[in-house]
């Protein structure tokens, strides 16, 4: 059992400790141990609290000898990301004019982990602002990728993901306003899920109280089913900001792949991508025709992605980043600003009229797979290479956000899941869309792509069960 740990399921570990298998303190140090002997090589975790943790720990083993149950995470250590309001604990966004910065209370996501019986024990590594396709930054550092230590995991939920994937972490919180939850997903092969717009609370003492534009908090997780319990954790109305209206998110309905009706885009000239990403859509594409679904490669949206949506996400997101004096390409005025809102409008109205006839969206998180780290400035003037029919093409730096915005824009749940490996060892990782509030929709299609047709995690090579047996520590 102990060896097992770092790799067992949330939905595992908490039953576990509920049937008194193993102890909530021992899961603790199983997983600091594995941190000891790892996290030196990845840098995922820059902050830990063992004190507090433990404590906790202990209290949740000596509650459930009492017969309390704290919630559905009762006792299951966890990180979360450096810009999550914790208490007491270090909020700097990797920006040194506020190394000091702490947080006065708990975000209320943050709240909502603890209710449930989470214990946090530390946090991890993002880039400056959370803003960037990278994790490094002057107080902290690099994080590397543990599928190969010369590349990045992503950014801006660089720790995040590299905490689930080296098993450090059964679960992770990590954020997304343009492809921070789906590219470092997608980079590090685990599941992530950026949910639709404001159905997971996003207000602390560090953050804006009016939501930002776009930006939300989500999930972390090795199988789509984790994803599941730790929504179920976080969804819901934001108390009295939200008085007057109850947030019920659908269920899935359909049983198998065969029932759904799928539409796939894989490639655009508006930001190519890698060949293997490529070839990767066709073969989730050709499994779900075995599987008897209904697939269409060619269906798109009555509306021009090209260029439009780009610039209405430019506006929002400068717009909203002078709330907190954070860097802005450039000044709004608030008649940009409500046309870019109406413009918004149009895009979610024509994703409604593309869901009316197809139930999910298969498309990549990103142009390529993980790149190698590149921390020259400026960022406007890197490229990433990307294979396209055999030959090297290189791309500005910015140019795969397109394919966030593209779902970003029009608030769109979307659901990061693995499918392999390339040539080079390096992950691949796809997105399931799907309709405004269908969270729930987009990550059971990912549950089903593991089960019916084996598209699941696999950690990454010398992190694997064949070396847990050296991170016990009891």
């Amino acid at each position: 059992m102990q060896n097992e740990i770092p790799f067992m399921s949330t939905t595992q570990v908490a039953a576990a400790i509920k049937s008194n298998l193993i102890t909530s303190r021992q899961v603790l140090e199983i997983l600091l141990a594995r941190c000891d002997q790892y996290n030196h090589q990845t840098n995922a975790i820059i902050y830990l609290n063992k004190t507090q943790a433990r404590a906790r720990a202990d209290a949740a083993d000596l509650a459930l000898a009492n017969g309390e149950d704290w919630g559905i995470l009762h006792g299951v250590p966890c990180t979360i990301k450096e810009n999550n309001d914790w208490k007491d604990t270090p909020n700097t966004l990797g920006d040194l004019k506020w190394k000091n910065r702490s947080s006065s209370h708990n975000e209320v996501m943050v709240d909502r982990l603890l209710s449930h019986g989470a214990i946090i024990y530390g946090k991890t590594n993002l880039p400056y602002h959370a803003m960037d396709l990278q994790s490094y930054n002057e107080i902290y550092g690099t994080t590397s990728n543990p599928w190969d230590l010369t590349r990045t995991p992503g950014g801006s939920s660089g720790g995040s993901v590299v905490s689930v994937a080296c098993g450090f972490s059964p679960f992770e919180i990590g954020g997304d306003i343009g492809g921070s939850i789906r590219t470092p997903a997608a980079f590090t092969g685990v599941y992530g899920h950026k949910p639709t717009f404001e159905v997971i609370p996003k207000r602390g003492p560090n953050i804006e109280r009016v939501a930002k534009e776009i930006s939300v908090r989500g999930p972390f997780a090795r199988t789509a089913e984790d994803l599941k319990l730790i929504m179920q954790c976080l969804v819901g109305e934001d108390g009295p900001l939200s008085r007057g209206y109850t947030l019920k998110l659908p269920e899935p309905t359909k049983k198998s792949l065969s029932e759904y009706r799928v539409a796939v885009w894989s490639d655009d000239v508006a930001a190519p991508v890698d060949d293997d990403l490529v070839q990767a859509c066709e073969t989730v594409a050709s499994a779900f025709e075995k599987a008897g679904a209904f697939v269409d490669r060619t269906a798109r949206p009555d509306y021009n992605f090209t260029m439009k949506n780009f610039k209405m996400y430019f506006t929002l997101t400068a717009a909203a980043n002078t709330l907190n004096d954070e860097p802005a390409v450039r000044e709004v005025t608030l008649k940009e600003y409500r046309l870019a809102l109406e413009e918004r409008e149009e895009i979610r109205a024509s994703w409604e009229r593309f869901f009316e006839q197809y139930d999910v969206l298969i498309c990549p998180s990103h142009s390529t797979p993980a790149f190698i780290k590149d921390e020259s400035e400026p960022k406007t003037a890197r490229t990433l290479a990307c294979q396209r029919n055999g030959s090297t093409v290189q791309l500005p730096y910015f140019q795969p956000c397109w394919w966030a915005f593209l779902t970003n824009t029009g608030l769109l749940p979307s659901t990061t899941f693995p499918v392999g490996v390339n040539s080079k060892g390096l992950p691949l990782g796809l997105n399931v869309v799907s309709s405004e509030y269908n969270d729930y929709i987009c990550i059971d299609v990912a549950r089903l792509l593991a089960k019916e047709c084996g598209f699941r995690f696999n950690p990454p090579p010398g992190y694997g069960k064949e070396d847990l047996k050296k991170t016990s520590r009891m």
